[in-house]
């Protein structure tokens, strides 16, 4: 729970102290509710510094506007106490630094620490992973935090109940974010998320190659391949084509001359590669390493001369001179055959060089007769039409492969989402506590006229898509499409998470704020609202306690003494509830000052 946020640099009007159960932060005129409003007091404000003391993104941007400046340019710090699971923990953060905070837990000091260091502790603290089934990806504890504390623009641009993100979800992601808070199975919806986001991926890329088959051949995939096969029989033609063809008796001399010419080029070129090879060992027979290593044999000549004494008739240095005698002798024999294959290769090179000329004359001379004219437009259609069928190919046999990935992928998104459905079945008594406790709120708080058709929750099966969920989530309230009762909607929502968590002590943050969600509604549905809210605080306090933050103007909240008994009282004293009471004049305004531009 949250404990106390002040600043040592007297930022604020007065430093707030939470209390369990319900905190409001009141809105009051100070004169005439005609002439003035109060708006741009602070109340949001003070929601965004709470938001703001636990790294939420959004906050940070809020107060980087220029409105803000003061808050750098004079230095001002902020802290913030709060407890969980029986440690308590102190945040400090100051304006002109945004990336360095300070942190400590149970009054020991504070040290430094970056946002994502930060943020890492504050998720392992707020939403440890105590169940291998129900979790979430990653740190996301920005996004979960955006569940428990909500300012008055999120309120306002809130659509879907399920939907409380300040980015645009998917429908995977926003299903296991409310699963895992609600206490459902959250690894099966993970994998389906993986699965599905590599279906679309492979999916993409066989529309990309389906696309450049039809660019490149103005057919679709099932047109081509009845295509193919006349391509394909238009190569085997052309082949046949060049390998039966036959010179004209005219030219049998020259061909026969030409076949004589290539088979010696092919002949001298196989010699010539043969002496290369040859050469190349020869050369690496130089880079051997010719030095002797004496402290070796000198141990061996000292080991033989102890063991046969003075029978050993050399000496060492006649062993060395001997062995440099060996080297310079092998040396000199293969200076002498490098000297020789040279000479061979150069022959060889030579040899070859005349014969190649001897080709290019004959076939010039073929050329001349108009013999390869035919020959040559038929090898260049052929080259050209097997290139074009190869690359054709590739594209072909990258769209099958990717129908293949594609078809495997469906069987598991198939078997993925018959366990999630089977997950649900298996979760009937935590989808029943969550449809009781959402029908509680509605009929203990929310609802008016008993007569009218009672509002609810749950989840059903659907019949969907490949790549879409097989549920859906139903949340309904009496005369849902009013600005208000849709409002009841989000709050009700919320208040069902939020209170299941309770009820269940599991590992959740154990406050809940709302800024600016009563605007459109009745006052009477406010009163049993917060009443509800302060008795299952009562009743929850002996195992669990839990805070409920909210914002009211005076207008919102106040209940004249005349229409009591239309809207009904408060079972709480109100006085006692309010933990700030901010006014439409400067020094009575959360920050001393109208920041209103």
């Amino acid at each position: 729970m949250l404990k106390r946020l002040y600043s040592n640099t007297n930022l604020l009007v007065q430093s707030i102290e939470f209390k369990p159960g319900l905190n409001i932060i009141y809105g009051k005129y100070s004169g005439e509710k005609e002439s003035k409003g109060i708006n741009g007091i602070g109340k949001s404000s003070l929601v965004r510094l709470i938001n703001y003391m636990f790294l939420g993104d959004v906050a940070e941007k809020e107060f980087n506007k220029n409105k803000y400046d003061f808050l750098r340019d004079e230095n001002h710090d902020l802290f913030l106490e709060f407890e969980f699971d029986k440690d308590e923990y102190l945040v400090h953060r100051e304006f002109a630094d945004k990336k360095t905070i300070y942190f400590s837990k149970n009054d020991g000091d504070l040290e430094e620490y970056d946002k994502q260091e930060l943020l890492q502790i504050f998720s392992n603290i707020l939403f440890p992973e105590k169940d291998h089934e129900t979790y979430y990806e990653g740190n996301r504890f920005r996004t979960l935090m955006q569940f428990f504390i909500k300012d008055d623009v999120q309120n306002k641009s809130r659509k879907d109940p399920t939907n409380f993100f300040s980015f645009t979800p998917s429908a995977v992601d926003k299903a296991i974010f409310n699963f895992y808070l609600m206490g459902f199975k959250t690894n099966q919806l993970i994998n389906f998320k993986e699965v599905s986001q590599e279906h679309k991926r492979y999916k993409g890329a066989l529309k990309t190659s389906e696309e450049k088959l039809q660019a490149d051949t103005g057919f679709s995939i099932e047109e081509y391949r009845s295509e193919k096969l006349k391509l394909e029989q238009k190569v085997n033609i052309l082949e046949n084509r060049i390998q039966s063809y036959n010179f004209k008796d005219s030219h049998k001399e020259l061909e026969e001359k030409l076949n004589e010419i290539i088979t010696k080029i092919n002949d001298k070129s196989e010699e010539y590669h043969t002496q290369s090879r040859r050469l190349k060992n020869i050369r690496e027979s130089y880079e051997q390493s010719t030095a002797l290593d004496t402290s070796k044999v000198q141990k061996i000549y000292n080991e033989v001369l102890q063991n046969f004494g003075t029978a050993l008739k050399k000496s060492l240095d006649e062993i060395l001179e001997f062995k440099s005698e060996i080297i310079n002798n092998r040396t000199k024999f293969l200076i002498s055959r490098e000297k020789k294959l040279k000479q061979a290769i150069d022959t060889v090179f030579a040899d070859l060089s005349q014969l190649e000329e001897v080709r290019t004359k004959l076939l010039s001379q073929l050329k001349e007769f108009g013999a390869l004219e035919k020959l040559e437009s038929t090898y260049k259609e052929l080259i050209l039409e097997k290139g074009l069928i190869e690359r054709q190919n590739q594209i072909l046999i990258q769209i099958d492969e990717y129908h293949r990935i594609l078809s495997d992928q469906e069987i598991v998104l198939s078997e993925v989402k018959r366990d999630i459905s089977q997950e649900l079945i298996e979760s009937v008594d935590t989808l029943n506590e969550l449809t009781a406790l959402f029908s509680d709120i509605l009929h203990s708080a929310l609802i008016v006229d008993d007569n009218e058709s009672s509002g609810y929750y749950g989840i059903s099966p659907r019949r969907a898509k490949k790549t879409d969920l097989p549920f859906k989530m139903d949340i309904n309230v009496p005369k849902s499409g009013s600005l208000g009762q849709e409002d009841l909607k989000m709050i009700s929502y919320d208040l069902m998470i939020f209170l299941n968590a309770v009820n269940n002590n599991r590992a959740l943050p154990d406050f809940l704020i709302h800024d600016g969600v009563f605007g459109n509604m009745s006052h009477k549905i406010m009163v049993n609202y917060l009443n509800y809210l302060n008795e299952k605080h009562i009743n929850l306090s002996k195992t669990r306690n839990f805070q409920y933050i909210v914002t009211f103007s005076e207008d919102e909240i106040e209940i004249p003494e005349i229409k009591k008994g239309l809207y009904g009282e408060f079972n709480f004293d109100f006085e006692f509830k309010k933990i700030i009471e901010l006014e439409d004049v400067p020094d009575k305004m959360l920050f001393k000052r109208n920041i209103e531009q």
